[in-house]
């Protein structure tokens, strides 16, 4: 807990801060399943105008991520290269996208996504890019036309003003008649999005993934219905058609783990 900048870190272990079978009874906790043992835990700090990140345990064994969070921490305990967005210029990064691909993966938490629509903002004297903000179709609700994707500045900088720069110059340039975007509570309390205009909507409720002792994450649109018959095949494990996805998934071997889900934001 740091006090001094309100907030809380929770190391959340893989093996203790998910459900599955198991030989040992510590682990063999599979009728205990709370989806929201996280989001509890949050709602509970943030009652006390606190805020809480959820630091995963393979997110510390990934040497890119554990850095991106040595910089969010430090940024929030207001230790970062400040640099003001009106001095930088808005670029358009559609003819650069593995230039794209890098810089999300190496400074953004969830990584890279497929975008129709990349800005970013340049130094025009040295050329570097401290910021990126992506958009493309809304992909899980068809009424909202697009979706903003990911934002993010260059690791261990605060660019002041750039979310709300990067966010006008898309709305001139595209005019778009509604944009959304998730807000993942796991790192976020969409603080950003109230200060471009936007509006929150709704919570959704926890997303999960699955992990086997390499602690790799498999993301629940890899184990889809449709996929998870090939997936756990190819592995050379058992599928069983009248269960579901979860029950297949355990029965082989893994186990499930429950983030905190997402903020919904409109404009």
């Amino acid at each position: 807990l740091i006090p001094d900048f309100k907030f809380g870190i929770e190391h959340n272990g893989l093996l203790f801060h998910s459900y599955g079978k198991s030989n040992w009874s510590a682990t063999d906790n599979y009728n205990k399943l709370d989806k929201n043992r996280h989001l509890d835990k949050t709602l509970k700090v943030e009652e006390q105008d606190f805020q809480l990140f959820h630091i995963r345990e393979d997110h510390l064994l990934c040497p890119l991520k554990k850095d991106i969070w040595k910089s969010i921490l430090l940024n929030k305990c207001g230790i970062s290269h400040k640099i003001h967005a009106r001095k930088l210029k808005v670029v358009n990064l559609e003819n650069y996208k593995e230039f794209t691909k890098t810089f999300l993966e190496e400074n953004h938490l969830q990584g890279n996504c497929v975008s129709s629509i990349k800005l970013g903002l340049q130094d025009p004297k040295t050329g570097i890019v401290y910021s990126i903000m992506t958009f493309g179709k809304s992909r899980f609700d068809k009424n909202i036309e697009y979706e903003l994707l990911r934002f993010c500045n260059l690791k261990y900088h605060n660019v002041r003003g750039a979310a709300s720069k990067l966010m006008s110059a898309f709305e001139k340039y595209y005019k778009p008649k509604s944009i959304v975007s998730y807000a993942n509570r796991d790192w976020s309390k969409g603080n950003l999005y109230k200060a471009i205009g936007f509006t929150y909507i709704k919570s959704t409720n926890t997303n999960y993934y699955y992990f086997d002792n390499t602690k790799i994450s498999i993301s629940r649109q890899q184990v889809q219905k449709h996929k998870l018959k090939n997936f756990l095949e190819s592995r050379n494990q058992i599928f069983i058609e009248n269960l579901s996805e979860r029950d297949n998934m355990i029965n082989n071997g893994y186990r499930i783990y429950y983030d905190t889900g997402n903020l919904v934001y409109h404009k």
